[in-house]
């Protein structure tokens, strides 16, 4: 028994809701919840043995200051284990793990909850002016919360996501047929999972209260559907009209959901006769410029691999996300060794959906249940973010 191998003893995640759809009713807070509830309860793990939670959260407000915290409560950990929220954009939920995991290798604790929110339905419209003589008088504007946190201010005049990544489109040469044939195997993909029934069990139903009668129960992710290459071919370039190549559908969607995972030493999860699910062998960020941030999903790779003392020849699956198609595409083209058949196999973010500051625990929770349900051992989960960053973990099932 290795005493500095870090476990996952749970992993978790809601269904992923589409953008004012069955889940959007509920705060951040209430998705965030009902994930450490699941992941207590299917684990075994004694809430009051939890003795530290993280979670990430991107489109954070008021309403619930340090979710983490309040979630952590809500779901029945004692007050006496602290938690802290993280904002890493696309990779909070990722930081959140990496956090945890440092505090298990540090020996601060020997338990803790990792895991991501968001709630991208309920995100605020802000007025940033009032607070200030010059403002006494005269009209105000309210500011969309969410079109702001999916904008880089510092590139350009500030850019939508969606346009920076044409320029990614640009420098890797890709076509519009490449990236639309990544979003349509993305959606074939995550429906056949689901017909597979491979996300059952481990994506947790969501009761979601009514004002009048039974609560409506969801408990299938709303976003992966039959679409065709037609109509793939058929939308309009929706962030650069003129010679622009990415559309609605060859982009993530925007989206509610949460995801959590426990963590331990091995040691303490022998003491507590919980058999893991799975190691978590690395991880590791890296910087890229933020003009380009897309290439974070795959240029992470190789140091990230050589890290753990691994090849790409070594990783059974592998998924990306797909912030947009044109990631994934650039991806094949920087990589040529990384093989399309082992590559987003249940879908990501086109299909699934990139509720964003849930994504890194994502995609960490689905890839352990994939690997145990299509065979595989080793796992690399990797995804870009926006300011120009690059995140991502080594997965293992224990031999």
């Amino acid at each position: 028994m290795d005493p500095n191998r870090i476990v996952i003893l749970g992993a978790v995640r809601t269904p992923i809701g589409s953008i004012g759809g069955g889940l959007a009713p509920l705060q951040a807070e209430a998705l965030a919840a009902r994930a450490i509830e699941a992941v207590l309860e299917q684990s075994g793990v004694d809430p009051a043995k939890i003795e530290y939670t993280c979670m990430g959260w991107v489109m954070q407000d008021p309403r619930s200051p340090n979710v983490a915290r309040n979630a952590a409560l809500a779901a029945g950990i004692p007050s006496s284990s602290p938690a802290t929220t993280f904002h890493e954009n696309c990779a909070s939920g990722g930081a959140a793990i990496h956090s945890i995991f440092r505090r298990i290798r540090l020996g601060e604790i020997g338990l803790g909850i990792a895991g991501g929110v968001e709630s991208m339905s309920n995100v605020a419209r802000y007025l940033f002016t009032g607070r200030i003589k010059g403002q006494l008088y005269g009209d105000m504007t309210l500011v969309d919360g969410l079109f702001g946190a999916l904008t880089d201010t510092k590139v350009g005049k500030g850019e939508l996501m969606g346009l920076m990544t044409e320029r990614i489109v640009e420098r890797y040469g890709l076509t519009r047929e490449e990236q639309d044939e990544v979003a349509y195997r993305s959606h074939h993909n995550a429906l056949e999972a689901w017909e597979k029934d491979l996300f059952d069990g481990y994506v947790v139903p969501v009761e979601v209260p009514r004002r009048r009668g039974e609560p409506v129960v969801v408990a299938r992710d709303e976003g992966p559907r039959p679409v065709t290459r037609e109509e793939l071919a058929a939308a309009r370039p929706y962030f650069k009209p003129e010679g622009g190549t990415i559309t609605t559908l060859n982009s993530s969607s925007v989206n509610d959901a949460a995801a959590a995972l426990i963590l331990a030493s091995e040691d303490l999860a022998a003491s507590l006769g919980i058999e893991p699910l799975a190691e978590l062998r690395g991880f590791w960020n890296i910087g890229v410029e933020r003009a380009y941030m897309g290439e974070g999903a795959f240029k992470v790779i190789p140091p990230l691999l050589e890290r753990t003392g691994l090849g790409l020849e070594d990783i059974d699956l592998f998924e990306l996300n797909e912030a947009f198609a044109a990631v994934l595409a650039a991806a094949f083209k920087f990589l040529p060794a990384l093989p399309r058949e082992k590559t987003n196999l249940w879908g990501s973010g086109i299909s699934l959906g990139h509720p964003v500051g849930c994504t890194g625990a994502r995609q960490v929770v689905d890839m352990v249940h994939q690997l145990h349900r299509r065979g595989g051992r080793l796992g690399v989960t990797t995804r870009c973010v926006g300011g120009g960053i690059g995140s991502g973990e080594v997965v293992a099932l224990l031999e």
